[in-house]
């Protein structure tokens, strides 16, 4: 894909927003942006202005991650789960002018965002347990990540002496736990999936199913659980519900080197100045059992970074030189 004067286009389009930058030749990232995807009819019109107020410039390549599912590198059409943006292979290359059919990898964002982990800074996450280790293989050489963002979904990482190696998944579409189901009770009626209840739309969802209304923006509740007790005590059961979330996903993973969130809902909901409740609801909710040992000494990690899923684009492309 590169070469010695590589530039690589880097994209991570997520349901609401797509965050770009430039793979230069000398391994820096440039001209980094996040644009809201409000603005444009789809991913063509967003490329091409971006490229063009980037210069232009000639790609040997791009490296494009996608919140929905990835086939084959000979599947023809890339779909966007979260949003009405569909685009064809062989028209994303024709309209990038790239060279050739090897020089476009596409892969599932969560894939970009496992990726990114080992080469995450201490300015870019933020530890939710007090005096959490630094970041680094200390286990099975397992880590896992989960977005709660427009969406859901999952990214496990497995580090060998190969390289890391990352498994795919749609995890968001898939049911809730019976533990989960227990804890909403009657409410559970209004969360189909695990996406329907643990994502930015899925916060406001919560909110009015328990307090009945219109949905609020998952932003304008977050905000308010500093002085409103109705929307603190939504944010506190979210809270406590990505606890037994992650309860499951340590069970079905075991992601011994690090437990990450990341996404705008986590970032919002685990974030100061409401984040005190998690640690203590996490614990509480893995229980008693052989989970415990591990969920006391596991890396807790919520991604500050929002751009985070560049890195793993930029290791992917330097990693196909």
């Amino acid at each position: 894909m590169g070469g010695p004067r590589m530039t690589i286009l880097l994209a991570d389009m997520g349901g609401t927003t797509t965050r770009l930058a430039l793979l230069r030749g000398d391994g820096e990232l440039q001209c980094t942006v996040g644009w809201s995807n409000d603005k444009y009819d789809g991913p063509g019109p967003l490329l091409l202005r971006y490229l063009r107020q980037c210069g232009d410039p000639a790609l040997r390549g791009a490296c494009i991650a996608i919140a929905g599912p990835v086939g084959p590198a000979a599947s023809d059409e890339l779909r966007l789960s979260n949003r009405d943006w569909h685009m064809q292979r062989n028209d994303l290359i024709a309209l990038l002018r790239l060279p050739g059919q090897g020089a476009l990898r596409v892969v599932n964002d969560l894939t970009a965002l496992a990726l990114a982990l080992p080469e995450l800074t201490a300015e870019q996450i933020r530890p939710l347990r007090p005096l959490a280790p630094p970041p680094q293989p200390l286990g099975n050489g397992q880590a896992l990540v989960a977005n709660c963002g427009t969406g859901f979904n999952v990214g496990l990482v497995k580090h060998t002496a190969a390289g890391p190696v990352t498994w795919e998944a749609e995890l968001g579409h898939a049911a809730l736990s019976a533990t989960i189901v227990a804890e909403l009770g009657a409410q559970a009626a209004h969360f189909p999936s695990i996406e329907s209840l643990f994502s930015g739309p899925g916060l406001s969802r919560l909110h009015a199913a328990r307090q009945g209304g219109a949905e609020i923006p998952a932003p304008s509740l977050v905000e308010a659980a500093g002085t409103d007790t109705a929307a603190q005590q939504t944010v506190t059961l979210m809270a406590r519900l990505m606890g037994l979330l992650a309860r499951d996903l340590i069970a079905a993973y075991l992601p011994r080197d690090g437990f990450y969130w990341a996404g705008s809902m986590a970032r919002g909901v685990l974030g100061p100045p409401v984040s005190t409740p998690f640690p203590a609801q996490f614990l509480r909710a893995t229980g008693a059992g052989p989970l415990r040992e591990i969920s006391e000494t596991l890396p807790l990690w919520l991604i500050t970074e929002d751009a985070a899923a560049l890195c793993g684009l930029a290791r992917l492309a330097r990693a196909d030189q």
